[in-house]
């Protein structure tokens, strides 16, 4: 599993961005670089959150 830091930029007159910052398969550490980047950033237009991934499930044979 990995989580994600996702860098939410909104806007005005256009649709909001959205940009992937970090990742890491360590929840406690995902939880650290979230708290630092929302320290950090002093702009009121641009929001962090953490985002869990897991990769899809690969068929390795064909099922009937």
């Amino acid at each position: 599993m990995m989580y994600l830091i996702l860098k939410e930029t909104k806007y005005d007159n256009i649709d909001n961005s959205y940009d992937i910052c970090n990742f890491t398969t360590d929840i406690d550490k995902a939880r650290d670089m979230l708290q630092g980047y929302r320290l950090v950033e002093k702009a009121k237009n641009v929001s962090y959150s953490m985002l869990r991934y897991e990769q899809p499930l690969k068929l390795t044979k064909e099922v009937a």
